[in-house]
């Protein structure tokens, strides 16, 4: 009998984490598809250091090519329909990359 705790192989998605402005940064994190857009995001900021304001998600199949912008923060992960080794790229938000630039 499965643990509360333990997610179940169907109820989540393992993603390859890149950092659009950390080159050298690259994980594989298991993710809940029930979580939401949000907690994604808190839980990568722990991961690379970019806060949950300044993040922007974007999904890339395994050719490279984009899928979606994970752009609602109230979304579960589940509604963007990301699959196992997809690419999850954390982006700064345009808005903080201007800043950052300016």
């Amino acid at each position: 009998m499965a643990s509360r705790l333990q997610i179940q192989e169907d109820e989540s998605v393992s993603l390859r984490v890149t950092h659009g402005n950390i080159k050298s940064f690259s994980a594989d994190v298991r993710f809940s598809l029930q979580m939401t857009v949000e907690s994604v995001k808190d839980k990568l900021w722990r991961k690379c250091g970019t806060s949950v304001n300044s993040m922007c998600l974007e999904l890339y199949d395994d050719t490279g090519a984009k899928i979606s912008v994970l752009s609602d923060n109230l979304r579960p992960l589940g509604f963007y329909s990301p699959q196992d080794g997809q690419i999850s790229n954390v982006i700064l938000s345009p808005y903080f990359a201007n800043i950052s630039n300016g």
